[in-house]
């Protein structure tokens, strides 16, 4: 018995000792206290909730990946956070991200279109690989709210599979030429004079006999590692775990990742809404315009504005069934109405004449927008952007075309992607134009956010907003970063959806988090569309309620100018001053 009781003592003495480490019998003693005087209706919930903040903070045990399917049929990735909480694992987050937007323009020949897809099928089944092994390898027992580092981990392993891919396709290369077979004279194949083939041109303004046109080639689209689709789904999912981590609203936790702590006031993006879909693969003539688009006034609530938006877009598809009949209800992937236009002026007279139709004022109740994608509607062989089909025009007289345009639509006030990148000197001089009455947004034209944000700015390339796509190699941090640092060369925050969009909302709750300007959507039809929009709603109510909300001031248009030329060394040499005189500071 003796031994018995000894037994028992040493056991109390240690319970003892470890609740003692623990701060286990001080913390029981202020909550019994505490819960005397707070008289909670549910005591044991109380009691949970006290302790909880006690708890270990929640760690990653798994990522799961699988096969789901996109607006469009497509398949895409469902990605699945599960983490420890209280001794136990918990599913966090599941999201279901966009699928890949298709590289090829929309005219592209069928059989191109299919391959195309099979790639796509390709890097989905390589990025579930690549999810369910390595990165639920490295990224478990790590904090699901560290979101910087976790982005950069996934990143990470992605570069490392793009430097061995690399290695490997330079070993190839160099096998290959030490393989090649040397002919008699002692020439190796292909070792004689190439043909040196002239670059199609097209011809200037003047036609035949005018100055030849000079087409700087697209750059190499980067090269990316089958699987890369991984990064922007493992990114998305890790953001979703960590606000559910730190038990705050999604675009809460996302404004402390971007502003460092959750704002007092949060100013509501304006959705950019799709109304029509054209462009080359449309019927009709018009190549110039991709999507035309309603926007809201700026200084009105949403659930205000968005109402009226909608009743444009039906009071259209009644108008158009009334002429042409219930075949022209179709709709594109974004949800838009396909027209032959044959103009581009066409759809803005439709629009218009619909917002007069509801009693709206264009340019107070609501305004417009133009997605014109001119990578698109470029012709490599002629060197000119053709918008009108066989009506085609040269930069610089693009840029007279777009003034001319804006000016008698002074309801417009943002286009996207006017021309390529590579006529600089040609966007610049429309930016001079046109960026005091418009905003002149870039999308395809710059790079995406993990290098645009470690460039160097230019002088000779610049834009009023920069449009922003969670795909591919894109991360959270990454997109959040690169709008910190573009703002601050006074370009406004444009968040996208994609062409394989999915019903997820985390898009709408990413442009309230993180300050966005606009919120590109697409049209107001089809579910995952809608969803984002009806989140938006519930997003301002919520604030509303609690007094949170900043209405976006009145647009301001942040004027673009061309640089001056750098001096030369011909320039006269500057006044050197007596010693007399103070040198003037430059």
């Amino acid at each position: 018995m003796a031994k018995e009781a000894r037994a028992l003592y040493e056991l109390k003495e240690k319970a003892a000792k470890y609740y003692r480490e623990n701060g286990v019998p001080q913390k029981m003693e202020e909550i019994m206290n505490s819960m005397f005087y707070d008289n909670p209706v549910d005591i044991y919930g109380h009691l949970a909730d006290y302790f909880q903040s006690f708890a270990k903070s929640p760690s990653i045990t798994q990522i799961k990946a699988r096969k789901a399917l996109d607006g469009k049929g497509q398949t895409t990735l469902q990605t699945d956070v599960f983490c420890t909480v209280n001794n136990k694992s918990k599913m966090m987050s599941s999201t279901v991200s966009s699928s890949v937007n298709p590289s090829l323009p929309e005219t592209t020949k069928p059989e191109e279109m299919e391959e195309e897809a099979n790639e796509r099928e390709k890097n989905v089944q390589a990025a579930l690989q690549i999810i369910n092994s390595e990165l639920c390898a490295r990224l478990k027992d790590r904090e699901p709210n560290n979101q910087e580092e976790l982005d950069k981990i996934v990143c990470g392993y992605i570069e490392e599979l793009k430097e061995a891919e690399e290695e490997r396709l330079a070993r190839e290369a160099e096998d290959n030429a030490a393989g090649e077979a040397v002919d008699p004279d002692g020439k190796t194949p292909g070792s004689g004079a190439a043909k040196s083939e002239k670059p199609k041109s097209g011809k200037g303004k003047g036609g035949k006999g005018g100055p030849p046109v000079v087409i700087v080639p697209d750059e190499p689209k980067e090269k990316l590692v089958e699987g890369s689709a991984c990064v922007s789904a493992v990114s998305q999912a890790l953001c979703v775990a960590g606000a559910c981590a730190m038990g705050t609203e999604l675009y809460e936790y996302i404004a402390q990742l971007r502003f460092g702590q959750a704002p007092k006031q949060y100013r509501m993006p304006l959705p950019m809404v799709t109304i029509f879909q054209s462009g080359r693969s449309a019927p009709g003539k018009a190549n110039a315009i991709k999507e035309y688009m309603v926007v809201p006034a700026p200084g009105k609530p949403l659930s205000e504005s968005i109402p009226k938006i909608v009743a444009v877009y039906n009071d259209i598809i009644k108008a158009i069934m009334g002429k042409n009949g219930i075949q022209i209800k179709n709709v594109t992937d974004i949800g838009a109405l396909m027209m032959p236009f044959d103009r581009p002026e066409q759809g803005l007279d439709m629009i218009l004449e619909s917002m007069g139709r509801l009693g709206f004022t264009p340019g107070e109740d609501l305004y417009l927008a133009l997605n014109l994608a001119g990578h698109e509607y470029f012709d490599y062989e002629k060197g000119k952007y053709e918008v009108v089909t066989g009506q085609q025009k040269v930069a610089e007289d693009l840029v007279e075309y777009w003034a001319d345009i804006l000016t008698r639509y002074p309801a417009i006030i943002a286009i996207i992607d006017p021309m390529r990148k590579q006529e600089d000197r040609q966007w610049m001089l429309l930016c001079e134009r046109l960026s005091e009455k418009c905003y002149i947004l870039g999308d395809r034209v710059w790079h995406r956010p993990g290098l645009l944000k470690d460039e160097e700015p230019k002088d000779t390339f610049k834009s009023s907003g920069t449009v922003y796509r969670l795909e591919q190699m894109n991360t959270v941090t990454d997109i959040l970063q690169c709008a910190q640092l573009m703002e601050g060369e006074n370009n406004i925050t444009v968040l996208s959806t994609n062409i394989g969009e999915t019903s997820d909302t985390f898009l709408a709750d990413m442009a309230v988090g993180m300050s966005a300007h606009f919120l590109k959507l697409g049209a107001p039809c089809r579910g995952e569309r809608v969803s984002k929009l009806n989140r938006l709603l519930a997003i301002e109510q919520t604030l509303q309620d609690g007094g949170q909300v900043s209405l976006q001031s009145e647009f301001v248009f942040p004027a673009i100018k061309i640089p001056p030329p750098p001096e030369t060394d011909n320039a006269e040499p500057e006044e050197v001053p007596t010693p007399k005189e103070t040198p003037k500071k430059k």
